[in-house]
């Protein structure tokens, strides 16, 4: 039982030191970057004023330095370093309580901006990011 949950650890580690080498390539992470892990999510798109949609198809990407997000099938990246992040959250997609709420500025235009995602294992990932930010 020892052994396989060894295997299954070492495979996740060699899983996640590949995918790093991918995304470093791809210059979406610098080579010193370290990879916590990614998920697909769900993102709110805003329709008109405070009204907005869940849409299926995006990417968080979580590292020691910054939360990156794409979402649906653009290849844009959002990057949320976590000195950057003002606020952290929790909400419900639907009935579910699933959904997290990222509020941080925009380092290019210095706009506050936020962003809700749905994603499993939300309190792993509000934990990381609670650790980085100190919030």
């Amino acid at each position: 039982m020892i052994m396989q949950i060894w295997r299954i650890q070492e495979m996740n580690e060699q899983k996640l030191e590949k995918q790093r080498q991918n995304l470093v390539e791809r210059g979406v992470l610098s080579p010193d970057e370290k990879l916590y892990g990614s998920i697909t999510i769900n993102y709110t798109e805003k329709l008109v004023g405070r009204i907005e949609t869940w849409k299926r198809g995006g990417v968080a990407i979580f590292t020691d330095r910054q939360v990156i997000l794409t979402k649906g099938f653009s290849c844009e990246y959002i990057h949320i370093p976590y000195i950057c992040i003002k606020e952290l959250g929790k909400c419900n997609q639907g009935f579910f309580p699933i959904g997290m709420v990222i509020t941080y500025e925009n380092r290019e235009s210095g706009e506050i901006v936020t962003e809700k995602i749905s994603l499993g294992k939300r309190k792993k990932w509000l934990q990381v990011i609670s650790e980085k930010t100190g919030l």
